[in-house]
């Protein structure tokens, strides 16, 4: 057809422009008519406009499409390229539009900010640019392509794989260093900077082998970098570049003569950067980190218990019981098997939509609570296991927890590695396979676990067992998200993983499942009161209508500024120490009770009984002579010979500690040494990164910064024991103190908590505007007002407690060892003194809940003998119930009269005559608290008014040790 014309609708406008062409041809020739495609096509093709106009009609886009189509019309050429005379390429024969260069293409991507694939694939849709291929990675692939970021024009990240090829052999070599080295994710970011910003602009080596034999190095433009960034990223990114560069050295570039042992470096390899380490800078103390938000403890317990209600365990909450989880889509997945549902199981949750079978996930929900719960970090968590393995399960009873043994064919194939571990008769505890200051360490538990968390812990496990079961526990070694290396994953064994993903056997990424859960958590549970979360940047009373509406609810969309690291899990956390007081003693204390240590010795008597006495204050003073013989062993610098009657933190300090050490260097405690003078407080805590030799300060705690008892640099020893005993009970002193105040804080808030919820029920019977519904809005806003200033009072003092706990923890961590050293004196080795010979007699520890005048008797004791112990808190108190005893005996008040000093020698001289005539606590008790008056004495006793008043007029003190 002359006219070119391709379809039917463009005849039917143009037919007439050739008065020879029928308005109707398919009428006019119907005999003949087989449809319009056939009618419009040209008989003959010879030519590229023929052709064109062929290709349009028949609406083919692409050679394939055309080589498809052409085996149906015969008039179409096999092989256009060669029947056709002005034929040139496909692209100008179908008018396909030509695909930009990669070149060109990044040019143009890069010139609209596109930063990622997703980025490009919107560019394309909105510029409808037919010239952009649909997936660039595959149409330019070998043609220039490399990454997403060469292509976008970003910065690759500094990782293994995004180092180019012609760097390729520092690649190979920093992925065979990382299968043994230690803290692989951040010592591969280091060892890829090093290379991209040090080694590659500056022209060295394209081999690290190359690199280390070259002979003189120019370090310095390493050196600008380094002072680019802050004092601890420069101590660890120096310590992996030496770790690495000495690895490649000892691996690859010695030889050791067999007979000799003798080490030759091959080509004088050596490291240039191995006198460079940064050990003389400190880190500058950040005062106030105004950026990181930390989520009030109160938020964190409403979100949980929004999660599973406080009353789960009573009730028997099941799973189906969690409607308000279930609105969740991300919590659901497919399966494709509905025979493994057990309708009647009320932990089964399934439902089915567009035919299609979902069950409801309960781990990510599980683990958000369990991290709201438990003082770990997240990935130790996540990798507890499920005890599946074991031989005996923990499981529900009563509402507690009870034991049965394991009956599964998995049985004994782990060994007590539940996350719900047993801790001791009847008692239940936290087990983690990885220790808490390094993942890739041996497990660990602590004694105790909030009985709710043990519920739902309990409830996943069997979950897991039922619908996501396991053949046999995972090896750490196929675990490819523990960011551990393959020599520390063969270490670490086996486990079943509480926290698996759904048809896996290894926990997900659970960075961001876990971020959008507690933005959810408290979004729903803080309501309209404060802001602590967003759903679509939106506030709870902004928002909650549409979510009320809807069937499904995206997580994406909930947000809040604070991030899991955010979260105060509990306001005392003393119990999660590995080593401490008993649990039970933590909780009388938390519980207000008076707790005191006391040290009592056991003597064979000439019968051979032995004979246990408390210490009382003249053996305390003998006591002190070993700390004297100690301190003139320093004086003299022999101090290697009672170096073995020496305990404390760090092993490595103590078997530093030599004669040529100054004895100046030493600041003396009545509970201890410190070794650097108290110089080092700043640098006493927990380890930042151990090996680059960068510590925390020391936890602030009883003592104010200088806090010996958690600082590991502190050594102390038996010579010290009476010391830290009394230090001990100081501080339990001070957590009763706190406690008292801190319960009685709880029991108001808990008043108002109550108040609330009767306005709030209120309110929701009053349907329409009032002057009543205003004045109780008003209240309630007051109310709330006032809890949540009460909450900050509760974490205040509960933050001192914590302090304190934690201080009496590490007291009784240091005593244990005492003790340890005394019942196992190390073999008499030469030049070696015994500052108490064990022989003698044995020295003990109890820890006793006793009268609150008792303890107060106690801490004002220790403070006449100890410049180390204070009687702020314990004299007044002490004092005023003596005056109140004497007042009820019609004695005439005393002490009230005199300065503290004063009142502080005189009561100890008063409480000891007590103690002398009465004969023990229990009567001193009973005379304190009223229950016994001094006319109920015997003359026996000889304890009356007389004696009293002649104390007062004859006191004088007792000499203070040191």
């Amino acid at each position: 057809m002359g006219l070119g014309i391709q379809s039917q609708q463009e005849y039917k406008q143009r037919y007439k422009e050739d008065e020879r062409l029928p308005s109707n041809p398919s009428r006019l020739y119907a005999d003949d008519w087989i449809n319009w495609i056939h009618f419009l096509l040209p008989r003959d093709i010879s030519n590229l406009k023929q052709f064109k106009t062929a290709c349009a009609i028949l609406k083919i886009k692409d050679s394939a499409q055309y080589r498809v189509t052409q085996k149906n019309y015969p008039q179409l050429p096999s092989k256009p390229e060669k029947r056709i005379s002005d034929w040139s390429n496909w692209y100008d024969a179908l008018d396909i539009p030509k695909l930009y260069g990669y070149y060109e293409l990044a040019a143009l991507v890069q010139s609209k900010g596109v930063c990622s694939l997703a980025e490009y694939a919107k560019l394309r849709t909105e510029s409808n640019d037919p010239r952009m291929p649909v997936k660039p990675e595959e149409r330019y692939r070998g043609k220039g392509w490399t990454n997403t970021y060469d292509f976008c024009g970003v910065k690759r990240p500094y990782q293994v794989k995004y180092l180019t090829d012609e760097w390729s052999l520092w690649a190979e070599t920093i992925k065979e260093f990382l299968k043994s080295a230690r803290g692989g994710d951040t010592k591969a970011k280091d060892l890829c900077e090093f290379v991209r910003e040090y080694i590659e602009p500056n022209g060295f080596e394209e081999s690290p082998l190359d690199f280390l034999t070259r002979g003189s190095t120019n370090i310095q433009p390493m050196l600008n970098l380094f002072e680019q960034v802050p004092v601890t990223r420069r101590k660890k990114w120096v310590f992996s570049i030496n770790e690495f560069l000495d690895w490649i050295i000892s691996s690859y570039l010695i030889l050791e003569d067999t007979e000799t042992g003798e080490i030759t470096h091959i080509k004088d390899a050596k490291n240039p950067f191995s006198h460079i380490n940064f050990s003389g800078e400190t880190a500058p103390q950040v005062i106030n980190e105004t950026d990181k938000m930390a989520l009030p403890y109160q938020y964190v317990k409403a979100g949980r218990e929004w999660i599973f209600p406080l009353d789960s365990v009573e009730k028997k909450l099941s799973y189906r019981d969690l409607a308000h989880l279930h609105h969740f889509s991300s919590d659901w997945v497919q399966i494709n098997d509905s025979s493994l549902l057990d309708k009647n199981d009320p932990d089964c949750v399934f439902k089915v939509e567009n035919g299609k079978t979902y069950l409801w996930f309960p781990a990510y929900w599980t683990y958000t609570y369990s991290l709201m719960q438990l003082p770990a970090r997240g990935m130790q968590i996540v990798y507890c296991d499920s005890g599946e393995a074991d031989q005996e399960l923990a499981d529900f009873k009563n509402g507690k927890v009870a034991w049965k043994k394991n009956k599964t064919k998995l049985a004994g194939l782990t060994n007590r590695q539940g996350m719900v571990s047993k801790s001791g008769q009847g008692e239940f505890g936290v087990h983690y396979t990885s220790n808490k200051t390094k993942f890739d360490g041996s497990g660990y538990t602590i004694p105790f676990m909030p009985i709710e968390l043990a519920y739902w812990l309990v409830k996943l496990r069997k979950w897991q067992q039922k619908y996501n079961p396991l053949k046999e526990p995972t090896k750490w070694l196929d675990c490819e998200r523990t960011n551990l290396n393959e020599v520390q994953r063969k270490q670490k064994g086996s486990n079943c993983f509480l926290f698996r993903d759904y048809l896996e056997k290894e926990p997900g990424t659970f960075g961001g499942r876990l971020r959008t859960r507690l933005a959810a958590a408290l979004y729903f549970s803080g309501k309209s009161d404060v802001k602590t979360a967003t759903y679509k940047g939106l506030k709870y009373n902004q928002s909650i209508k549409e979510l009320e509406k809807s069937q499904t609810i995206p997580l994406s969309h909930f947000k809040s500024p604070y991030t899991p690291h955010s979260m105060r899990v509990s306001l005392i956390n003393a119990y999660a120490f590995e080593f401490g007081i008993p649990l039970e003693v933590i909780m009388k204390l938390v519980g207000h009770s008076s707790i005191l240590m006391t040290i009592y010795y056991t003597k064979s008597g000439k019968t051979g009984a032995n004979l246990r006495e408390k210490m009382e204050v003249g053996e305390k003073e003998a006591m002190s002579k070993a700390t004297q013989t100690l301190k003139s062993f320093v004086e003299q610098q022999r101090i290697e010979e009672v170096k073995s009657q020496l305990v404390g933190s760090s092993v490595d300090l103590l078997n530093s500690l030599d004669n040529a050490r100054p004895a100046s260097s030493y600041l003396w405690k009545d509970f201890g040494i410190c070794p650097v003078g108290g110089a080092f407080c700043s640098e006493g805590g927990c380890p930042v990164a151990t090996k680059a030799n960068i510590y925390h300060p020391v936890p602030a705690g009883y003592l104010g910064e200088q806090n010996c008892f958690q600082c590991r640099l502190f050594i102390t020893g038996p010579a010290f024991l009476v010391g830290l005993a009394a230090m001990f009970n100081e501080i339990s002193l001070a957590v009763n103190t706190q406690s008292i105040r801190y319960t009685s804080l709880g029991q108001k808030l808990d008043n108002i908590a109550e108040k609330i919820d009767v306005i709030e029920h209120q309110l929701y019977k009053i349907k329409t505007d009032s002057s009543d519904k205003s004045a109780l809005e008003s209240n309630r806003r007051e109310l709330v007002g006032e809890r949540m200033h009460l909450n900050s009072e509760i974490e205040t003092r509960a933050k001192k407690l914590d302090l304190y706990l934690s201080d009496m923890n590490a007291i009784h961590r240091h005593i244990h060892n005492c003790q340890t050293v005394m019942r196992n004196p190390k073999e008499n080795a030469e030049n070696q003194y015994q500052l108490i010979v064990p022989s003698e007699f044995t020295l003990g520890v109890e820890l006793d809940e006793v009268s609150s005048f008792h303890q107060l008797s106690e801490v004002c004791s220790n403070a006449e003998l100890y410049h180390s112990c204070s009687d702020d808190l314990a004299v007044t108190r002490r004092s005023q119930m003596i005056d109140k005893m004497m007042v009820e005996n019609g004695i005439q008040p005393q002490l009230f009269l005199l300065s503290e000093e004063e009142q502080l020698l005189v009561g100890n001289q008063l409480t000891e005559l007590m103690l002398t005539r009465l004969k023990g606590w229990e009567n001193v008790d009973r005379l304190m608290d009223g229950s016994l008056t001094l006319k109920d004495l015997s003359i026996d006793n000889q304890f009356d008014e007389k004696t009293i008043r002649e104390l007062f007029e004859k006191s004088k003190p007792l000499k203070r040790i040191g």
